[in-house]
């Protein structure tokens, strides 16, 4: 005789970078098992390969490509996923970031946080149209997580961000045209042919991008000092 088979709810969010409306179901047992043994590993590739694949199992909107997620839609999603499947609370253990309470106390604090506080935190300096000069300019594209662990990580710092600089490009222009058809290593010359100012316009591109975070303001038990810890990026939430 055939065991009966288990209906599993489904939910819906909304996608932070492109206000579209998503539909997914908790992850299984046997799903929750790939992220532990990733957890375990430790190593980045390992934990993004295996949200990858939880996210391909479980999201119920037809014709999605996770992988054209930007990197803090993909955050969002699956912590929103892990809340379904986990719980909404999840306990962080907190240590005083002030250092003249760090000097006095090395306590940490037990705090609780409801993943549906938790949001994308926008910046408004956010801009993906680079001014360089004289009407020359770039407009770049938010980097998918895909980006980020698609670069060697033999390479030094710069040739690793100078490769996702290129990937994240979408055009150049000037005053008479757009140019939207170029190779990678076109894009390269280019960049590497910047001042060092106009490289750090793009250097703040990065710098604010959107992000997962969230503040936790707490009293500490042992000294009674109270302070705001600001929680970021999607590893900062697992338990």
């Amino acid at each position: 005789m055939a065991l009966p088979k288990l209906v599993t709810p489904e939910f819906e969010t909304e996608i932070p970078s492109t206000k579209e409306p998503i539909k997914f179901r908790p992850f299984l047992v046997k799903e929750e098992k790939i992220l532990y043994m990733a957890l375990e590993s430790g190593e980045e590739k390992d934990i993004y390969n295996a949200v990858m694949s939880i996210l391909d199992s479980c999201v119920l909107t037809p014709n999605v490509d996770n992988k054209k997620y930007t990197s803090y839609d993909l955050e969002f999603l699956f912590l929103k996923l892990r809340a379904k499947s986990v719980g909404e609370k999840i306990d962080l253990s907190l240590s005083h970031m002030n250092k003249e309470y760090l000097d006095k106390c090395s306590h940490s604090t037990k705090v609780q946080v409801n993943i549906d506080d938790i949001e994308i935190e926008f910046n408004e300096k956010h801009n993906n149209t680079i001014e360089i000069e004289g009407g020359i300019g770039i407009k770049l594209l938010d980097p998918k997580t895909s980006m980020l662990f698609k670069t060697k990580k033999s390479k030094n710092e710069i040739e690793q961000l100078l490769d996702i600089v290129c990937d994240c490009i979408e055009l150049f222009y000037d005053t008479d045209n757009v140019y939207e058809d170029f190779t990678k290593e076109e894009a390269r010359e280019f960049i590497e042919n910047l001042t060092k100012d106009n490289f750090e316009k793009i250097v703040e591109f990065f710098n604010t991008l959107p992000k997962l975070a969230h503040n936790i303001t707490y009293t500490c038990p042992e000294c009674g000092e109270t302070e705001t810890v600001k929680i970021e990026g999607m590893q900062s939430f697992f338990t």
